[in-house]
Formats: structure tokens, sequence, C-alpha cells
């Protein structure tokens, strides 16, 4: 296998695994565990992906150079740990964000906060948890596989 289809499937997998988790997570807190929770938790999680697969790479570019511009003092691990939090705040607002839309459609503003937020905020911890680990861990790693492509 080419290094670049190996590339494109670790990324893939990334997306799988942490946004099927994620949506998994914010679809339960929304509607619990009903007799239509599967099908509401793939449209959700497709969605998502169809949102964040695009602008996810973009995203991660900026946030990365924000990060060691503004707080170039910091260490490596330090500035690492920074930067997953930042992604997981922001990916999963957009996430949160999808996912209401998906299973309220379009509300009052009030009502989307609401929901929004309860959505945001039940997909949090594991999120940041999931965050401190890509940054400490497999962000490394895939430096060093990305480096011998």
């Amino acid at each position: 296998m080419s290094k670049k289809v190996q590339k494109i499937a670790i990324i893939i997998s990334f997306i799988m695994v942490i946004g099927g988790l994620l949506t998994f997570l914010m679809t339960w807190r929304n509607i619990g565990f009903s007799h239509h929770f599967i099908g509401a938790w793939l449209s959700s999680f497709a969605w998502c992906v169809l949102c964040i697969a695009p602008i996810g790479g973009v995203i991660s570019i900026v946030t990365n150079s924000l990060v060691n511009k503004v707080f170039y003092a910091l260490s490596r691990t330090q500035k690492n740990i920074l930067f997953g939090l930042v992604m997981a705040v922001i990916m999963e607002s957009i996430m949160a964000i999808v996912t209401t839309i998906n299973l309220h459609g379009f509300l009052l503003p009030s009502e989307f906060v609401d929901y929004w937020g309860a959505t945001f905020i039940s997909a949090l911890p594991a999120g940041l948890i999931i965050s401190v680990l890509m940054s400490l861990v497999i962000k490394p790693r895939l430096a060093v596989f990305w480096a011998k492509a």
C-alpha cells in the first residue's frame, strides 16, 4: 500500500472513530435510546463527516499556526495540548450545530442555543480526553510517519 493511501486511510479512520463516538453521545443526549436512535445517529454522523471532513484540515492548519505564533514561548508538549483543546472546542461546536439542526431542525434562536449547549456539553468531556490523547500520543507519532512518507 502506498504512503499516500496509508495517510488517507489513517485520516479517515480517525474521522470515523472520533466523529462516530461524539455524534453518538450528542444524539443520545438529544433523543435518548429511542426506537429511532440508530437512524438519527447515523444521519447526524453522516452530516458531521460531510461538514467536518472538508474544513477540519483547514481549521487544524490555521489553529496550529496560531498556537505556534501566539504561544511561541510554550514547550512543544504544551503547544500540542493547547492545540488539542482548542481543536476539541471548535470541532465539537461545529458537530453540535450540525447534530442539533439534524435532530431538531431550524429552531428559534433561544431554543437552538439551549439544544446546542446541551449537545455540546454532553460530548465535551469525551472530546477533551480524545484531544489530549491525540495531542500527546497520536499527533507526534503521525508527524514522524508523515515525515517518512
